[in-house]
């Protein structure tokens, strides 16, 4: 070991991940002496830089009291961490450690480093934990390869809509009847508060956004339909 390497600990950090967020791992060796430690650990949602950080980092919060540290890591990414401006928990946490110890940033010149770095990004290769998994579709796919909530042609229509309805530009209801009585209450209030009203227009069921719109309570209901003898057609099957 080289001299001026006594009575300094050596770090020896690698992260594993992509540029874009998904599964990561991270591995760290400590060696002081004759003395070494390993730390490994993944996350599920990360990317390889902040991986490369988290190993450094998690090094040097085990290290119990300030010493001389000579880091190794072919990480630009965390060789440039602590001249970055970006407010981030994790950096700041790097930041905070590393004003603690006199450290020595090291690259992975000599053999020796090449190769333990390249046994810890093995390890933090196995340390990833299992992709994200899948989000169970909310509905089955229909014939046009969509979910059928979100297909104009196959969508279900709710228990007393009607195919065609009404709505306004500032309103949050969907309506049977372009004189439903909660429709134009809305109206005569957006007057009387002296506010401009919106234009009732005529919407297609299939058109709205599933959660975009509420059916209206009074008049969106198979009682309704059935009381104005409209009863059919409210429903249809992809």
């Amino acid at each position: 070991m080289a001299s001026d390497e006594a009575g300094a600990v050596r770090i020896y950090a690698a992260g594993k991940g992509s540029d874009s967020p998904g599964p990561g791992g991270w591995s760290a060796l400590l060696k002081y002496g004759e003395h070494q430690k390993s730390l490994t650990g993944g996350t599920a949602d990360t990317t390889a830089g902040r991986m490369a950080v988290t190993a450094a980092l998690e090094a040097l919060e085990s290290l119990k009291r300030p010493v001389r540290v000579h880091l190794y890591s072919d990480s630009e990414y965390l060789r440039t961490a602590l001249d970055d401006q970006v407010s981030d928990d994790l950096l700041s946490r790097l930041r905070t450690c590393a004003a603690r110890h006199e450290i020595t940033w090291r690259t992975a010149e000599d053999p020796d480093a090449r190769a333990l770095l390249a046994e810890l990004a093995d390890r933090a290769t196995e340390a990833r934990p299992a992709g994200r998994p899948i989000a169970p579709p909310e509905d089955d796919e229909c014939r046009h390869g969509m979910t059928k909530a979100y297909c104009a042609d196959c969508r279900q229509l709710d228990a007393g809509v009607l195919p065609t309805g009404y709505r306004t530009a500032g309103g949050s209801a969907y309506h049977n009847d372009a004189d439903c009585y909660w429709l134009r209450r809305g109206q005569q209030r957006q007057e009387r508060m002296g506010r401009d009203t919106h234009e009732i227009v005529r919407i297609a069921w299939a058109s709205v956004i599933p959660g975009e719109l509420a059916p209206c309570e009074h008049c969106c209901t198979p009682e309704w339909l059935q009381r104005h003898r409209r009863g059919g057609g409210f429903s249809r099957s992809a």
